[in-house]
């Protein structure tokens, strides 16, 4: 607890410092580039749209891709992973993640299929009555819609407003209550692909000899939704005893923000390990593991919360999980508010866009250097320096899944709600930053801002 005068003492040498920090937040230089050439022959498109409110910037985007008949069929089940485990900035707009799923359920040519609202935010056994998840956690900012407090309520409007077309899930880690399953027949649980029971091998290790040597295995939730529909997440739909084929789609609808100094950036990438088993805990040197074997996908890549025994292995193993379970159809970023030191507190820049991509490395590079980084200026953020741990784990990704890393190769599409007009010739967004008054956060800015990696 700090003392009055401790904290006024802090205070005033945070806030001094910032105004040196503020004067460095002014437009990048050099490579963090504002124009981009066209690209000829792209591998990929990162649509956004920018300087609306959450639902104007997501239908623009979709509208961008070329409108959501496109995008989704009329019997589709659609199952959208949001960011629940945090609040504020740190979960996925409510306004934005509400409008995707009017679009969806009011498709002009008919919908008759089913959306489900998926996440395992790793709080225990009732996740939906935890005060640390955006479940039940009343947010300050990032709901847009009025009188709207989380994620729980949203739930609530959608399922009173669609029925049982509309499914809310929560996925819970195995050592928290759910059950180990083998495929659909045994019921909803979570899948290890440790290679016993019928299922595959799918593991990865980190190639380090010794005593840090780790390897992790892909895990994936099967579930049941409100009308009585099984789907195995890696499978798909399961019925009559069998895959029915029917169309199953996954979007990835994560936030933007600040993580750590041992992972950086936060967002379409790192979304994918609220999808797997994090039973065992966070720290490989406490448990860690799924099986005795096999650690868990974050004890697999860090310390707990330092870094791990090798650079970029989020990023591998979220790639072997692109490639042999399942890789989204669509990922949508929210990016109303990012927070540049913390998923829930400020200081925090309201950049108002909303971006999406099929490729999350893609998504994620150009949301990092277009629009995290330029409003943080911390170098952890920053996808172009080969020392930063987002850029780390981003090319591991890219190495493992064949995603878009090199974005000479992505094209990009930008409509400015404000001008009404495409706009691709001016792409760094910045926001307007609310520092807060919290002298620790403001101090750890100052510290994060002048880390060297």
């Amino acid at each position: 607890m700090y003392t009055r005068r401790q904290t006024l003492r802090q205070l005033l040498w945070a806030c001094g410092a910032m105004t040196l920090g503020s004067a460095a937040l002014g437009k990048p230089q050099g490579k963090a580039s504002v124009r981009r050439e066209p690209v000829a022959d792209p591998l990929c498109t990162v649509y956004r749209s920018v300087n609306g409110s959450p639902p104007e910037n997501l239908r623009k985007v979709i509208e961008l891709m070329g409108g959501i008949n496109i995008v989704f069929g009329e019997d589709d089940v659609v199952l959208i992973k949001p960011n629940a485990q945090w609040w504020n900035q740190g979960a996925t707009n409510l306004a934005a993640l509400s409008a995707f799923v009017d679009l969806i359920m009011e498709r002009p040519r008919g919908f008759r299929g089913e959306v489900v609202i998926a996440e395992n935010c790793h709080r225990g056994n009732s996740p939906w009555t935890s005060i640390d998840s955006g479940w039940a956690k009343g947010f300050q900012r990032n709901t847009d819609i009025p009188g709207m407090k989380n994620l729980a309520e949203l739930g609530q409007s959608l399922k009173k407003r669609y029925g049982n077309r509309f499914t809310l899930r929560h996925w819970i880690n195995v050592a928290y209550g759910a059950k180990r399953v083998f495929g659909p027949k045994d019921g909803a649980g979570y899948v290890y692909c440790d290679g016993t029971g019928g299922v595959p091998l799918l593991s990865f290790d980190n190639g380090v000899a010794g005593e840090r040597h780790r390897a992790t295995i892909m895990t994936y939730p099967v579930f049941v939704t409100d009308r009585g529909t099984v789907v195995d997440f890696k499978n798909g739909v399961w019925e009559k005893g069998e895959y029915s084929g029917r169309p199953f789609r996954f979007v990835n609808f994560p936030a933007l923000n600040h993580h750590s100094v041992f992972c950086g950036m936060t967002s379409a990438v790192k979304n994918y390990l609220g999808v797997t088993d994090l039973s065992g805990g966070s720290d490989p040197h406490q448990g860690g593991k799924l099986t005795s074997q096999y650690y868990n996908f974050h004890s697999f890549s860090f310390d707990k919360s330092d870094h791990g025994p090798r650079p970029g292995m989020l990023g591998a193993e979220v790639g072997v999980f692109l490639n042999t379970v399942r890789k989204a159809d669509l990922n949508i970023t929210a990016a109303e508010w990012v927070g540049l030191v913390s998923r829930v507190d400020p200081p925090v820049a309201r950049t108002r866009a909303v971006l999406a991509s099929t490729d999350p490395v893609a998504l994620d590079y150009h949301s990092g250097k277009y629009v995290l980084f330029p409003n943080s200026k911390l170098a952890i953020h920053d996808p172009d320096n080969v020392k930063s741990p987002f850029r780390q784990y981003l090319a591991t990704c890219a190495e493992k899944s064949g995603c878009v890393l090199d974005e000479s190769r992505v094209d990009v599409v930008s409509y400015d709600i404000g001008n009404k007009r495409i706009r691709n010739d001016d792409l760094v967004l910045y926001g307007d930053v609310e520092w807060g008054r919290d002298p620790m956060l403001l101090l750890k800015y100052i510290y994060l801002r002048f880390l060297p990696i």
